[in-house]
């Protein structure tokens, strides 16, 4: 009887010792679950990228110091961490454009870039008058629609995307 209560403690003590703390390290829900939990690496799936041609406009007063890497992000290349969150808008009427929004936004952070589809003449009038992060838009969207005053602003950048082959 003594020895069966000085194993009963001895247990009690390791498991305190040993398991409850690491307990503490272990999402135990999400091993339950069979949910991802915060450290596992990401899973998520690029959406493929659409083809054709499209153009990205970044207004650079609104990114000054980071205008490279999001040049960089935007032509495919490989960029670091972009300590930056940013505002993407698309023309409702322009599903591949909004397409090609949707796959960079998969490849940055949850949060990141938030992403609106507007009208196609509010996106204009907004690429005008400078009141936008970046706008993405095919280039027959951009062309109907009239871009080359937006594209002769000083405070944007153009950037030419080529889309997957078909």
């Amino acid at each position: 009887m003594r020895a069966l209560k000085h194993l009963g403690i001895v247990t009690l003590g390791l498991f305190l010792c040993l398991v409850l703390p690491g307990l503490f390290y272990i999402d135990v829900g999400a091993l339950v679950s069979g949910a991802p939990d915060v450290v596992s690496g990401a899973s998520m799936v690029l959406p493929d990228q659409p083809s054709g041609d499209y153009v990205v406009i970044i207004n650079t007063q609104r990114h000054p110091l980071t205008l490279d890497e999001w040049t960089a992000f935007f032509q495919e290349r490989e960029v670091g961490v972009i300590m930056e969150d940013i505002s993407c808008l698309t023309a409702a009427t322009d599903p591949t454009g909004t397409q090609l929004a949707q796959r960079y936004q998969a490849r940055l952070a949850e949060n990141q870039m938030t992403l609106r589809s507007e009208n196609s003449l509010l996106v204009v009038s907004r690429a005008e008058n400078g009141v936008f992060d970046v706008v993405i838009l095919s280039r027959e969207m951009a062309d109907a629609l009239d871009f080359s005053a937006v594209y002769a602003r000083d405070d944007t950048a153009v950037i030419p995307v080529q889309g997957a082959m078909e």
